[in-house]
């Protein structure tokens, strides 16, 4: 299960503004939830267990908020970008797009697959910069989608090993070609 397959336009939220992360985090729960058929609150209180135990913000301004729950037989993805950053963490992170994810306990590797690729993607300056400008819903799936595609792409043609030392090596945003073919 990939981004692509996990998101739809139904669970991207586009908004001036949020309150807090537990309001963020709250509002795509429930978006979660009504996807996969499961309880709000669950959800919600599994995410914000994960978040205690260790900060998915990120310097750049994203976060990935996440969580395995036995009960799930299938992954969701849900997204939010902000007008203006939210404060995240104790640490003092600010993130303005946040991408919380929901998937089974017993999918571990999909779920590690799934968060490598969604930190690739917003890691990117260029997605980012592309997903604050998109006029809608549809737009940012499609954005997320053929970005996934890309980091899928460099993956099988170039190995993990290339993920893992990427530091190292070129720094170019190889996602911004991507994001330039997106005009809006």
């Amino acid at each position: 299960m990939l981004i692509a397959e996990s998101l739809s336009p139904e669970n991207v939220v586009l908004c001036e503004t949020a309150t807090s992360t537990t309001d963020v985090i709250k509002q795509l729960a429930g978006k979660l939830a009504k996807r996969l058929g499961q309880d709000r609150t669950t959800i919600e209180e599994a995410v914000i267990a994960r978040e205690r135990a260790r900060t998915t913000a990120f310097t750049n301004g994203a976060a990935i908020p996440h969580c395995r729950l036995a009960e799930l037989d299938r992954f969701g993805i849900a997204m939010m970008i902000l007008k203006k950053p939210v404060r995240w963490d104790s640490q003092g992170h600010s993130v303005d797009i946040i991408m919380m994810i929901a998937g089974p306990s017993q999918h571990i590797p999909e779920q590690l697959r799934i968060l490598s690729n969604s930190g690739q993607v917003l890691d990117s300056p260029a997605i980012r910069a592309r997903l604050k400008r998109s006029p809608d819903a549809k737009a940012v799936c499609e954005l997320m989608a053929a970005a996934e595609k890309a980091v899928e792409a460099r993956r099988a043609r170039d190995g993990v090993l290339r993920e893992l030392r990427r530091d190292q090596l070129d720094s170019a945003d190889y996602l911004a070609e991507v994001a330039d073919t997106f005009e809006w």
